[in-house]
């Protein structure tokens, strides 16, 4: 009779999770239980939500208290509870509404928890009321500025023991704009899936050279195969830093979309895609933003994916990978990225076990398609890019213009899928076949797969 028992349990979860409800309009001395009752802040719904539990957040805007703590680590949701494998928080937008959360903390939402899926919430940022040169300024102050580094959702493990990092983390469908600091930052943690965002205009203001869609340390929960990190159909555009990074006091990063050492180093080293600003291994003195004393971080030996993107304008690369190990990047378009600190459009650095391929690659006029520095084992193959490159050339490679339909500024406005007769329709490979393209279309649609992160119909 022992096997009815996980049977039973699984019931038990499933009646006992709840719905709860969040409106701007609401209180929190009501129940929470009802569309009719709704808490009015994210913060209290954090305080009594279970494993299983689904959090339906009404439109209308969020917004931190005038006189909230605005120190290090806070943010106008804390999410510190943790669900379960079988009974994960869910974090949405109620059916049809418009939740928008604007924070002048140091994140919108900070995740210190596991098992939580955060789906179609509005992040908005500040960048709009700031001034650069006062930006400048304060970043050359000691301390904590949460005005110009604001996050948007930020997944943060530094905090966490070593046993208990967050892991098992969604945020799709999402919109995170305007953010003075990093769009989403996922730091110090594990299986982590970012799908179905769009990603513009952060990173501007802060100190700490950040960027639109950001993986810092990861942390293994475990070395099950399979991937672990999944970045895929996000559009992420204009994200730049226009502040030097305090430690460097260099412009550095604001990319579309990065991979950052996953490899430990406690020895220090090279610190940005470039490697061209180095930072020697940190001391009391310099310490800023991550706690002092750490155990040693272990070797992440698992896998990530970086497919169906579309990454352009951004200040930095599209998509690249430093220090950082096991990444397939697959079926992505950039174009146009490096515009502030003139990195190459989409390239892995000191990087190993690097899968490139299927990927439409334009940089800017006179701008370069990728580099090779200090990486190993890297296959690059079946990208298109329409001027010719010795760096690293696949036999199947094509260089031509993907003739993009409106390669327009604004990425909302915009259509990069290619015109017929493209050289990038039915070129492709199947090695690292993605079943679907950034508008969720089947791949293929003919007889052979597309390059880039739309496939023809």
């Amino acid at each position: 009779m022992f096997r009815w028992i996980p049977l039973l349990l699984a019931l038990s979860a499933a009646a006992e999770a709840r719905d709860w409800h969040v409106s701007p309009k609401g209180s929190d001395d009501n129940s929470g239980t009802s569309a009719n009752a709704p808490f009015r802040t994210l913060q209290k719904a954090e305080s009594v939500v279970e494993p299983g539990d689904v959090v339906l957040i009404g439109g209308g805007i969020y917004r931190s208290e005038p006189d909230a703590d605005r120190g290090h680590n806070t943010a106008l949701l804390k999410v510190r509870k943790s669900g379960r494998p079988d009974a994960w928080i869910t974090w949405k937008a109620r059916k049809g509404e418009k939740p928008d959360l604007r924070s002048r903390q140091w994140s919108a939402i900070e995740v210190n928890g596991s098992y939580h899926v955060f789906d179609g919430l509005t992040v908005t940022g500040h960048n709009d009321e700031l001034v650069l040169l006062k930006a400048i300024e304060a970043s050359k102050k000691p301390g904590f500025d949460a005005e110009h580094n604001t996050n948007g959702i930020f997944v943060e493990g530094r905090n966490n023991p070593p046993d208990s990092k967050p892991h098992h983390i969604v945020v799709r469908n999402c919109t995170v704009s305007k953010m003075p600091g990093g769009g989403i930052v996922v730091i110090e943690a594990d299986y982590v899936t970012v799908e179905d965002n769009k990603v513009f205009e952060n990173a501007w203001y802060m100190r700490y050279g950040g960027s639109g869609i950001t993986f810092l340390n990861n942390w293994a929960f475990d070395d099950k195969p399979g991937y672990h990190i999944i970045v895929r159909r996000n559009v992420v555009w204009n994200n730049k830093t226009m502040v030097p990074w305090e430690r460097i006091g260099k412009l550095s990063d604001g990319n579309g979309i990065l991979l950052d050492v996953s490899d430990p180093d406690d020895a220090g080293g090279a610190t940005n895609p470039n490697a061209d600003a180095v930072v020697e291994k940190e001391t009391a003195a310099t310490a800023t933003a991550a706690p002092a004393a750490k155990p040693k971080r272990p070797l992440w030996k698992n896998r990530a994916l970086v497919a169906n993107n579309l990454s352009a304008f951004n200040g930095g690369s599209g998509i690249h990978t430093f220090r950082t190990s096991h990444v397939d990047i697959v079926n992505n378009t950039t174009y146009w990225n490096g515009a502030v600190v003139g990195y190459e459009e989409l390239f892995p650095n000191r990087s190993r076990d690097i899968v490139i391929l299927n990927n439409i690659i334009v940089p800017r006029p006179g701008a370069k398609v990728t580099s090779n520095n200090r990486n190993t084992d890297i296959r690059w193959d079946y990208n298109l890019y329409p001027v010719a490159q010795d760096v690293i050339r696949g036999p199947n490679d094509i260089v031509a213009d993907p003739r993009f339909v409106d390669p327009y500024t604004d990425l909302r406005r915009a259509d990069f899928r290619v015109k017929p007769g493209s050289a990038a329709i039915g070129s492709g490979t199947g090695d690292v076949a993605q079943p679907d393209d950034l508008a969720g279309a089947r791949r293929p649609q003919g007889k052979g797969r597309d390059r880039g992160a739309y496939e023809q119909r």
